[in-house]
């Protein structure tokens, strides 16, 4: 027992981190794990009346797992924190007429520091999660590269390309060579008691996903959410919209308006509280700027280069040119015009299947 490596690995309740953790203990690690609790459950009664004990059947499935896999479960409270770091964010950037991606900043602000100071704090080598993806040493550069999962349908690095060389290096990820499907049969051979378990593809503190309501609910600046114009892309006022905070691009249904054509909203104007609607060929273009820009496997770009490029985690990445631009920014140029960039979402990009680096889309305009 003395001489086993010890992993500390972040625990859900589901598939996913439960096989990941059941892995790590057949590679012979001395596995601890850790549960998070960041929504605060216990005051969404809408919640709990569409799915009745969902929220408390996460730690009781949690606890359970641990236990039938004889490791340790340690629990930590940080709705608190996560309140101000991520649904905070959330609601400020959706008045500012941006789409932003919590999952993103959750594992870079939340997740993987928690995972990190809790297992230097409590003597643990390495942490893990459930995430499909891949890391590799890169010994020229001195530094743990990110790859996506060999799952190309599940892989989740557009998620993580936040996260620190630091972090990075002491990651397992059990699941990163594996499909889903070959997840799910060990699962059924390990009896988990967990194939009724549906995979949520909701924002974890927003149920039903309608996160407009949340906005109503939660906004700390209410003001923020006041009406406006809908317009057309020459101009016209088409009628009234109850606030940018609302609304992203690409939206169709919805909207409001009663149009002869089916049209969309093709741009979110916050210093005219205006939302522009246009046609389908108005939601396509190829440039965009990227600010709060990240790498990992390489030096910040300094001359063009032409990479993968991907703006969203369900569209497939395409072929780009990215300049460098001012500092922490840098201009991204598709061969081929590309449908809904949004402002607000993250545009990650991609040498083969390893993860450069990234940024959050900015402006849309020259």
């Amino acid at each position: 027992m003395k001489n086993k490596k010890s992993v500390l690995i972040a625990m859900s309740g589901g598939i996913d981190s439960s096989v990941a953790a059941f892995l790590l203990q057949e590679k012979g690690y001395q596995v601890t794990g850790i549960y998070f609790q960041l929504v605060d459950s216990e005051k969404n009664k809408e919640y709990k009346e569409k799915e009745p004990g969902n929220w408390s059947s996460h730690r009781q499935r949690v606890r359970k797992i641990a236990q039938k896999l004889d490791i340790p479960l340690h629990e930590i409270d940080y709705r608190k924190e996560f309140n101000k770091i991520v649904v905070d964010d959330f609601i400020i950037k959706y008045q500012n007429g941006l789409t932003p991606n919590p999952c993103v900043l959750c594992n870079e602000k939340v997740k993987f520091r928690l995972l990190l100071n809790y297992a230097l704090k409590n003597s643990i080598q390495f942490i893990a999660t459930g995430h499909y993806v891949r890391v590799k040493k890169n010994q020229k550069q001195d530094k743990t590269l990110l790859k996506r999962g060999l799952d190309r349908k599940k892989d989740q690095s557009y998620f993580l390309y936040r996260l620190s060389t630091n972090i990075l290096s002491k990651c397992i990820f059990p699941l990163g060579n594996l499909t889903k499907r070959k997840v799910e049969k060990i699962a059924c051979e390990i009896d988990l008691e967990l194939s009724n378990i549906k995979e949520s593809q909701e924002i974890c503190f927003i149920p039903g996903n309608d996160y407009r309501k949340l906005i109503e609910q939660k906004s700390p600046q209410q003001e923020k959410n006041q009406a406006g114009y809908f317009v057309d892309t020459s101009g016209n006022i088409l009628g009234r919209h109850k606030g940018i905070a609302f609304y992203t691009i690409g939206q169709r249904r919805k909207i409001g308006l009663s149009l002869n054509t089916r049209k969309y909203i093709v741009k979110i104007n916050p210093k005219s509280n205006s939302i522009i609607i246009g046609d389908e060929q108005d939601l396509y273009r190829r440039e965009f700027k990227l600010i709060e820009v990240h790498y990992i496997s390489r030096a910040p770009i300094m001359e063009a280069v032409e990479l993968q490029v991907q703006i969203r985690y369900n569209t497939p990445p395409a072929c780009a040119t990215i300049f460098p631009c001012q500092k922490n920014s840098l201009y991204v140029v598709f061969n081929e015009p590309t449908r809904a960039i949004t402002p607000g979402q993250s545009a990650v990009f991609y040498d083969k299947d390893i993860v450069v680096g990234g940024g959050i889309i900015g402006s849309l305009d020259k």
